[in-house]
């Protein structure tokens, strides 16, 4: 491989703006080379560490469950072949002793029956001592390798075990016993055929089980064990452990061994010994006595060839990564050197050098690489010649250019400031949408009595344009905007001249459109538009594609609704100014009119002319509010930049300053009117005998869900106390009513006021109570408020004297009722107060109204 870099004539020109040969430069390609060199040493060696170590990982996992499966299956066998030696050992003495008990006692005499014992002993060398007793459990024959003979001596073992156990189960198997704390032993009993025979008792010596278990080699350090029933060591290699009586039953693999009739689970082949060391092991039960045989070997000698294995592989690793290393520098110095001569070469036909030529000679694509550079060198070299001429005329185009993209940055902005614009948002949206979805034409069809036209479009010819727009399209079948509008859903036809229901409208008949995505632009369920992307060959929308045509199909219908909401704005907007105009009037007239008015000379007819337009401003003002609401949220989802966001929000505010501005007087001025209303009449309706209690507790109700419906938060707590003798009073119930409610609800009022600085341990109470005076009715309204200070006490019951905030009352209230119930009812109203705790009004209304009294005469 040859690498080299030789410029050509000195004669090649440059640009100015190169700088070579600098120490920046110098330690920047020092600093590339040594980080690449770095890059490619490390993924090699990477790569090889990583295959080697998967494979050592995987050979040593697999190898690892199989040897101990292995080790398992060894153990399992050993364990099996012991316990059936023991098995075979104990059934071969069973068998041997069943021979005695074939005779009745009568059939034979003893010395023949000593004799056949003694054969027996001769015959089995580990029974040590032979009894036999007769039927009835007395003791008649014993002969014994370590005790004197003993015939007839009447022993009773007719409650013993040995008797017992063995006539009701045929053979008993006694518990293990050692002998001079040197041998285990055992009974084992064995009853005859029939019931005469009597019972053979015979000592059996179970050294040959410990010589089963000594002999049992499991590795270097693994042994064998017997265990008993109840969990106490039988045989052992140690012999001091049996001697010692070791109960193992603290175990977890002999629990679970006597848990499962002497087999372990798998999920316990690995536990901890009698001496704390973790173990492999495994068990075999001893069918006919209920030991077990377990079988175990150290976990370290057990993995001791898994702990070499993985030795090997470190050292491989090792070697590996090594021979990695020199191999990935090798070869990195050769990748390395031809892609510095690339880089350098680079940047100084970059700098200008473009007579500099890169000679690279490694046969394979980087020479293929440098022969490009210096093609490209060459040409560059060619074209600068013609440069500066094309630097000229360029430069006038880039002038032009300027002014096309100004001009388009000033439509930019005005596009982005006028989002109700709907035409402009609609032709940005079509435009996005077709060059985000790659298609060639897109489209969006708006309806208008019933037929669609074409509402922005781009990437459509002139004619064709003119063609969609002269000619409104009917919703048919045939067309992919008529199928879209029928449906009522997204419909995509990848090829229209395949879709054998296609059927081009005749503004679209000339026109080479092959691919058509519709989506319709849905308003509660109804089709208000039509967005459509075409294609001019067969290539099909993918299906994110689609997802982002209907995302935009979903913008364009949002900027229509803001537009349509924003027209009615602007519309309630003119009405609310014409309105407001009127009111204005309108609070001017009321104004003299409160001024020139004084003890019930307010005229009706003014207020009815004020009521009229009132009611128009409290009514817009309730729907305004809506629709600025509605308007908001509607915003808020929609898709605009923050300058645009924030000249919506100024002029929704401004809106709903202005409505809450006019609810305020309006309200004020509906206060006014009504007073005025109220005082400027002697009476409502006709006098009649009513239930003084009913239009109490109706007054109650109408003052208490009025005053939750204004304030939902606010809970008052009502009491009543009416006298059932009040009875019937002959007063103008409308009138009373209005008295009652008037004072019921200043008395909500006052508790509300209380309950704002007095917090959460404070409980508003309002009480209502009706007396019968005989001739008269007392009322009582008492509530525990703020109370009443003198000062404002000796004004209360004046004409427009009030102490409720501006625009929350005129003062006509406690002027109209005092009125109501001294001079049209010839009554008396008083108040007693004490301020910060209570104010309690008190009513007294005559039963019948005088002959010459005031008339309820309706003004």
């Amino acid at each position: 491989m040859t690498i080299s870099l030789h410029p050509d004539t000195p004669q090649a020109r440059t640009l100015p703006s190169a700088a070579r040969g600098s120490a920046s430069d110098g330690a920047e390609e020092s600093r590339i080379r040594v980080r690449l060199f770095t890059k490619y040493v490390a993924l090699f060696v990477a790569v090889v560490a990583i295959a080697l170590l998967a494979n050592g990982l995987f050979e040593v996992f697999f190898y690892y469950r199989e040897h101990k499966a292995s080790l398992i299956r060894v153990q399992h066998e050993q364990a099996e072949a012991a316990a059936a030696k023991i098995s075979q050992f104990v059934k071969e003495i069973e068998n041997q002793l069943g021979w005695t008990t074939q005779l009745p006692w009568s059939a034979g005499s003893i010395e023949q029956r000593r004799f056949d014992a003694l054969r027996l002993l001769r015959q089995v060398p580990a029974i040590t001592e032979l009894a036999q007793v007769d039927a009835t459990g007395k003791e008649r024959l014993r002969v014994s390798r370590l005790a004197m003979d003993a015939i007839d001596s009447g022993v009773d073992l007719s409650s013993n075990p040995k008797f017992t156990e063995a006539v009701a189960h045929k053979v008993y198997y006694g518990p293990v016993y050692f002998r001079r704390e040197s041998e285990p032993y055992m009974t084992l009993a064995l009853a005859g055929a029939r019931k005469d025979a009597g019972v053979s008792i015979a000592e059996v010596n179970l050294k040959l089980i410990w010589d089963v278990v000594s002999q049992i080699r499991v590795g270097e350090h693994g042994h064998a064990y017997v265990v008993g029933p109840e969990g106490r060591l039988i045989a052992h290699p140690d012999i001091s452990l049996v001697l010692r009586n070791t109960d193992m039953s603290g175990l977890a693999q002999v629990r679970a061994a006597q848990a499962g009739d002497g087999v372990m689970p798998d999920s316990l082949q690995e536990a901890t010994n009698i001496q704390g060391q973790k173990v492999l092991t495994a068990s075999a039960p001893i069918a006919p006595l209920g030991w077990t045989m377990f079988v175990e070997l150290p976990v370290e000698e057990a993995y001791a060839a898994l702990h070499a294995s993985l030795e090997r592989l470190a050292i491989v690793l090792l070697v590996a990564s090594i021979f990695a290393v020199l191999a990935g520098i090798f070869l990195a110095r050769r990748m390395v050197g031809p892609i510095q001569a690339l880089r350098s070469g680079a940047e100084r036909i970059g700098g200008g050098d473009f007579s500099q030529r890169i000679s690279i000679r490694t046969g394979d694509e980087l020479e293929g690489l440098a022969d490009q550079f210096n093609d490209m060198g060459a040409r560059l070299q060619e074209s600068y010649a013609t440069l500066e001429r094309k630097v000229e005329q360029r430069t006038a185009e880039l002038s032009e250019s300027l002014q096309q993209q100004t001009a388009t940055a000033d439509v930019l902005k005005v596009i982005s400031r006028s989002a109700f614009d709907l035409q402009m948002v609609l032709n940005t949206l079509v435009e996005s949408a077709a060059r985000l979805c790659d298609a060639d034409e897109g489209t969006i069809f708006r309806p208008k009595d019933g037929v669609f036209y074409l509402a922005a479009s781009c990437g459509l010819g002139a004619e064709q344009e003119s063609h969609l727009r002269t000619f409104a399209s009917v919703p048919e079948r045939g067309s992919v905007v008529g199928r879209t509008l029928l449906d009522r859903k997204t419909v995509h036809v990848p090829d229209v001249q395949a879709d054998p229901e296609f059927a081009p409208s005749s503004a679209r008949r000339r026109s080479d459109v092959r691919t058509m995505l519709g989506v319709p632009l849905l308003r509660e369920g109804a089709p208000i538009g039509v967005f459509v992307l075409t294609r001019h060959m067969v290539r099909p929308f993918s299906e994110k594609q689609i997802e982002l045509a209907a995302t935009f199909a979903d913008q364009a219908l949002i900027a229509i609704e803001n537009a349509r909401l924003f027209e009615e704005v602007q519309e309630r907007t003119r009405e609310l100014s014409r309105s407001l105009d009127d009111l204005r009037t309108a609070q001017d007239r009321l104004i003299q009119t409160e001024k020139l008015a004084s003890l019930g000379q307010l005229t009706a007819g003014i207020a009815h002319e004020i009521k009229n337009p009132l009611n128009f401003v409290n009514n817009f003002s309730s729907v305004s509010t809506e629709l600025i609401g509605e308007l908001n949220e509607t915003l808020r989802s929609a898709v605009l930049d923050d300058k645009t966001r924030e000249d919506v929000d100024e002029l929704t505010g401004m809106l709903k300053s202005n409505l809450e501005k006019v609810v305020q007087h309006g309200k004020r001025a509906d206060s006014i009117v009504r007073n005025m209303l109220l005082h400027s009449r002697e009476g409502s309706g006709e006098h009649r005998h009513v239930d003084i209690n009913a239009v109490v507790e109706e007054s109650l109700n109408l003052a208490y869900h009025g005053a939750r419906a204004e304030r939902p938060s606010f809970n008052v707590t009502l009491k009543r106390d009416l006298d059932p003798a009040a009875g019937a009073v002959n007063i103008y119930p409308q009138e009373i009513t209005r008295v009652l409610l008037n004072l019921i609800s200043n008395g909500f009022y006052a508790s509300a006021k209380r309950k704002e600085s007095a917090g959460d341990g404070f409980e508003p109470t309002l009480s209502a109570t009706t007396r019968n005076l005989g001739g008269k009715v007392e009322i009582r309204i008492r509530d525990n408020g703020t109370g009443i200070p003198p000062e404002v006490k000796e004004k209360m019951f004046n004409p427009f004297f009030t102490t409720k905030p501006a625009g929350e009352g005129t003062g006509l209230g406690l002027s109209m009722s005092h009125d109501i119930v001294v001079k049209q009812h010839g009554g008396t109203i008083d108040v007693n107060t004490e301020p910060g705790a209570f104010t309690e009004f008190i009513i007294t209304l005559p039963r019948k109204l005088a002959a010459g009294g005031t008339t309820g005469g309706k003004t």
